[in-house]
């Protein structure tokens, strides 16, 4: 008999694009399977069906593709931009612009550092998922000085608007300079607890996703995660 399993999920498996992006693309009827759209997400089918998106059968055969990306501030973690701002995808060498590439996650226009992209949608997935556990650490300055033992606290907790933001760690470096731990990564979270304490974020860079780290890649650029760094990302996520 065989194994059925649902449309977004096999959709992330061929590195067309992540879980909740295929979510989006049936929701948005730009899916057919075996020539029928498809709007319910929790259809199921076996390997053999014949998956179409905007008229393409999917290419179950692409090689599977992981890249961390210095993004510089100042580009957009966006496929287009009406304003014509830079995008982290014209970064890439043009051996990577049809590889159905997506980024894990996102960083916001100002801010820079590491970001992880790929074609596979499980991996991106797991990476993504706050139950996974999987720590990010952000190098954060401010002009001024940034008062330590209030900040602190964010380590238990705070609400801001009615939703609760917490880190896991916070190490200051310098008087207006301090690493930041956590696993969310709800939007603009650094910056919402920054101006929750009206410290102005002069910078705000990532500079870790668990023990992947930026390290010297220019600013800019890119390259290819090694097999031992794939397979040690997906080690250190909580099953």
């Amino acid at each position: 008999m065989a194994i059925l399993i649902r449309v977004q999920k096999l959709i992330a498996r061929y590195g067309f694009a992540s879980r909740r992006e295929a979510e989006k693309l049936i929701a948005d009827g730009r899916v057919r399977v075996n020539g029928v759209v498809i709007y319910e997400q929790g259809i199921r089918v076996d390997e053999s069906s014949v998956i179409e998106i905007d008229g393409r059968v999917i290419n179950r055969e692409i090689r599977k593709t992981y890249l961390i990306l210095h993004k510089p501030e100042k580009s957009l973690c966006a496929r287009r931009d009406p304003f014509g701002r830079t995008l982290i995808y014209d970064l890439l060498d043009r051996k990577y612009r049809d590889a159905g590439l997506f980024s894990v996650g996102r960083l916001d226009y100002m801010s820079e550092g590491l970001i992880l992209l790929t074609n596979d949608g499980e991996f991106a997935h797991r990476i993504m998922h706050p139950s996974g556990g999987l720590i990010k650490k952000y190098e954060v300055i401010s002009d001024k000085e940034i008062p330590y033992k209030r900040i602190a606290a964010w380590k238990n907790g705070v609400y801001i608007r009615r939703e609760k933001y917490t880190v896991t760690d916070i190490i200051p470096v310098s008087k207006k300079k301090v690493l930041i731990s956590l696993t969310e990564g709800k939007n603009r979270e650094i910056r919402r607890l920054f101006e929750h304490v009206d410290i102005p974020v002069k910078k705000l860079r990532r500079i870790a996703i668990g023990t992947l780290k930026l390290e010297d890649i220019p600013k800019g650029t890119h390259r290819e995660l090694t097999e031992y760094e794939v397979k040690r990302l997906l080690e250190e996520v909580k099953t």
